[in-house]
This record gives structure tokens, C-alpha cells and sequence, in this order.
């Protein structure tokens, strides 16, 4: 994942400058990292940042068509958003994440909470039956008949039975290793706050919308307070997909691995041109369909 952005000179150089700064071994974690290694939050989200950034800046290269004039992104995704706007700098984007990703793990042990997709049933459906349950909420909105649960084991075992004698068509386990989104993060949110607040925001060059309220985040000062509100607070995706067409927005790119997004927006806004950027090749020569 990304490490064919490695073959250029200029991404190999931010890659070590970005991993200086976070303290990590990024290029390890492109390149050789195992899937046990980058099931971990702590690894996974410098990894997924560093792609996502470096796709997303190859793509708006190649023209003014392609030229983005309003992005978002899913979770951990908002911060690579932030970074193509100009709101942050890679290097400090990517010592964020790895911060963020540190507090989580430390919230939630692995092993004591987890998420799951709900398919087939409405949103409203959901909450009513998780108000009975202890210790499970909602923590991803993706579509009218997709949202995540989290929460502790327990409590996702038994909303799990209750979903699916309420109608859903489908649960599906997601591999990761905390329930993110949820109360759960509170704590982690304590922690991201310190390093949020000590790093240099500026005005987004264009609207980034939030996955807190599915709004364009403001000036600079609005940026580390809602990220942290992030971290607790369920992400609104088709709210933030309505904010966007609202925007103006008549064709998606999504970058990064795998094709999760693209396949939201066949419920969300159907017919309209999407376009997958998984790869630097992909960059320089993928085309909207």
C-alpha cells in the first residue's frame, strides 16, 4: 500500500522527513509491514495518510479538470483532506495520526471492543434496537442501509442477535482493533487534543467538509477541536456525501486502497462519474468514467 510512491524521489524524501517527525519507520510500514502489523490503528493510520495524501496530490496534477474544488474523508481519511487543502502539513499530518492512532490503542485494548457493518436495515431501526443493548452505539452512518456499530465485545455480540431478529440482511465483523467513534474514545480524545492544539493549522483553500456535522470546517482555530470531537462522535458519511453535492460536487475521486467509498456512492449518488485512485499509476493516467 503506497509503496509504489517510493519509486520517486520527491515522495521517498517526504516519506522520511514525514517519518522523523512522527518517530516511526514509515517506508516499513508501505512496503513490508504484515497484515497482523497493519491491523494495528496505531500502524494502519500513518500508512493509509501518507497513500491517501500522495494520491490524492498526484491525481491534482494533471490539470485543472482534475482539480479538486471540495474534498472528505472517512475517519482517519479527513486528515489526508485537511493536508490536499492546505490546512496541514503532511510531516505534522502524519505525527497526528500517529498520535491519534497511540491513544486509541491505549482506550481500547485490543481484544475488548470492535465494529461491525450492518446491512438492510434503516438507520432509525438501528438506534432503537442498540438503546436497549449496553455498551454499543452507532459509529459510522456510510449509507441508509449500511451503518457501523462498535462498541465492547459483549455488547456488539448481543446487538448483533438483535439486528438480525429486527430484519438486518447482513452483519459483517470489520477487521480492526478498537470500536472507534464511540464514548469508548473519550479518553483517547484527552490525549489527541495535546498534540493537536501544538501543531500549525491554516485556512482549508477549499472546503473540507467534517465528519462531526457533515459542515466545511471554518478557519484555522475551528480545525483541532473538531478533530478531536472526531474521535467520539459517530462519522455522518452520507450527510458529508449530501454536503458535497450541495457543494457543487458532479464527480468523486476516491484515493486510497480497495474501492469501500466508491461503492457508498452507488446508493448515495447514483450515476454520477466516480473514479478510484489505488495506485500512483493510477494517478497519472486513470480516467473518469
Amino acid at each position: 500500500m503506497g509503496a509504489d510512491l517510493l519509486q520517486d524521489e520527491g515522495w521517498s524524501a517526504l516519506c522520511d522527513r514525514c517519518a522523523e517527525s512522527a518517530g516511526i519507520d514509515l517506508r516499513h510500514l508501505l512496503t513490508d509491514a504484515g497484515e497482523d502489523e497493519l491491523r494495528l490503528t496505531q500502524n494502519a493510520q500513518p500508512a493509509l495518510t501518507f497513500t491517501c495524501i500522495g494520491l490524492g496530490a498526484l491525481f491534482g496534477r494533471r490539470g485543472e479538470e482534475f482539480r479538486p474544488i471540495a474534498t472528505a474523508g472517512h475517519s482517519v481519511g479527513e486528515y489526508a483532506s485537511l493536508v490536499l487543502a492546505g490546512a496541514i502539513s503532511p510531516e505534522d499530518a502524519i505525527k497526528a495520526v500517529v498520535e491519534r492512532g497511540r491513544a486509541m490503542a491505549e482506550a481500547a485494548p485490543p481484544g475488548t471492543s470492535t465494529m461491525a457493518a450492518v446491512l438492510g436495515l434503516d438507520p432509525e431501526a438501528i438506534r432503537a434496537e442498540l438503546a436497549g443493548v449496553e455498551g454499543v452505539w452507532p459509529a459510522n452512518f456510510n449509507t441508509p442501509t449500511q451503518t457501523v456499530i462498535a462498541g465492547t465485545v459483549d455488547g456488539v455480540e448481543q446487538a448483533t442477535e438483535r439486528l438480525r431478529e429486527a430484519g438486518a440482511r447482513r452483519i459483517v465483523p470489520l477487521n480492526v482493533s478498537a470500536a472507534f467513534h464511540t464514548p469508548l474514545m473519550r479518553a483517547a480524545a484527552a490525549r489527541l487534543r495535546e498534540a493537536l492544539q501544538g501543531l500549525e493549522w491554516s485556512n482549508p483553500r477549499l472546503p473540507v467538509v467534517a465528519n462531526v456535522n457533515a459542515e466545511p470546517y471554518g478557519d484555522a482555530g475551528t480545525i483541532a477541536e473538531t478533530l478531536e470531537r472526531q474521535l467520539y462522535s459517530p462519522v455522518r458519511w452520507a450527510d458529508c456525501i449530501a454536503a458535497l453535492k450541495r457543494l457543487g460536487v458532479d464527480a468523486y475521486v476516491e484515493v486510497g486502497p480497495k474501492r469501500a467509498l466508491t461503492g457508498m456512492l452507488r446508493e448515495l449518488d447514483p450515476g454520477v462519474p466516480t473514479l478510484n485512485v489505488a495506485s500512483a499509476e493510477d494517478a497519472r493516467t486513470a480516467l473518469l468514467q
